[in-house]
């Protein structure tokens, strides 16, 4: 699991919208870009050079950046000073972006345009940029051997079971939401036109080929500096969002405490096998060794 806290999703444990505290974090689950100008009063805008502009101009390039980058790329953005007061020039102004892509070389890639983009945008409003990277995160690298290893382990455990209080609430929680989307998300994992508010069963090995996770984790940098693999368990219903008040409620109520306990039981198997057989932990270090054989980790704070 995971424990940091986000803004905005405080959530009481139930089934509509709920904050235990308004606006406060809650458990749900970049590039700054920095301007700076001359400042100058509304009696005087000539006299200053405006940071927002720059903040501005350089949206408006990221934005037509966007038609040539691949397909599964994304560029967010969002600023988070624009200065003053309306009538005075800002001297200082920030953007934070985040670009997301499948692979960590489609990030840098992008992320440098953006910087040209940056550096642009402080060219033509003759202000200064100063860029700061503050995280960066790689693509998971597969692993088959333990893969394999988990995948058994889920098996040997077993879904968990659920009560008929749990499968009410997680129907309500669902009822909350885009039927649209739920159905497109149950379509992901179950060939079924029924009604389903929670998987209950091992998802087919077979299958996993054909999901993709989008969430950005530093889970994938460890993937490349030892040996890793990665598995998801049931804690909250089919089709609810992760970072949504809905996520909050599911993660706190008995159905997230169960698949919690779940993955705790599968981590022990893959723990005592992997310490009872080191064939195991050397085919896993072997293949990861041929998987990085030619392309070696590299912090993306080093990315300038």
């Amino acid at each position: 699991g995971e424990y940091d806290a986000l803004p905005g999703l405080s959530q009481a444990v139930e089934t509509s919208f709920n904050p235990v505290k308004a606006n406060e974090p809650g458990h749900g689950c970049g590039h700054n870009l920095l301007g700076t100008g001359a400042l100058g009063a509304a009696q005087s805008p000539e006299s200053g050079r405006s940071a927002l502009d720059a903040v501005e101009l350089m949206n408006v390039g990221a934005n037509y950046l966007r038609e040539h980058v691949i397909d599964a790329a994304r560029i967010h953005y969002t600023i988070t000073n624009a200065g003053g007061a309306p009538n005075i020039v800002p001297k200082e102004a920030e953007s934070w972006y985040f670009v997301r892509a499948p692979h960590r070389k489609d990030v840098e890639e992008i992320t440098e345009r953006l910087f040209k983009i940056a550096e642009g945008a402080a060219l033509m409003t003759e202000t200064t940029v100063e860029i700061e990277v503050l995280g960066g995160c790689y693509e998971l690298l597969p692993n088959d051997v333990l893969f394999e290893l988990t995948y058994k382990n889920m098996e040997e455990v077993g879904a968990p079971s659920y009560t008929e209080e749990e499968l009410q609430f997680a129907k309500e929680i669902q009822e909350s939401l885009d039927p649209k989307l739920v159905e497109a998300e149950i379509k992901k994992y179950i060939d079924t036109d029924e009604k389903i508010y929670l998987h209950q069963d091992v998802i087919d090995k077979d299958k996993t080929d054909s999901v993709t996770l989008l969430g950005s984790s530093d889970s994938g940098d460890v993937s490349w500096i030892m040996p890793m693999n990665l598995f998801l368990t049931a804690t909250w219903p089919l089709g609810v969002p992760a970072h949504s008040w809905q996520a909050t409620a599911s993660s706190g109520s008995s159905i997230g405490m169960k698949g919690m306990v779940y993955a705790a039981k599968v981590f022990a198997g893959m723990a005592y096998d992997l310490l009872n057989d080191s064939s195991l932990v050397e085919a896993a270090i072997d293949e990861f060794k041929k998987r990085t054989e030619n392309r070696k980790y590299v912090s993306p704070l080093d990315q300038k």
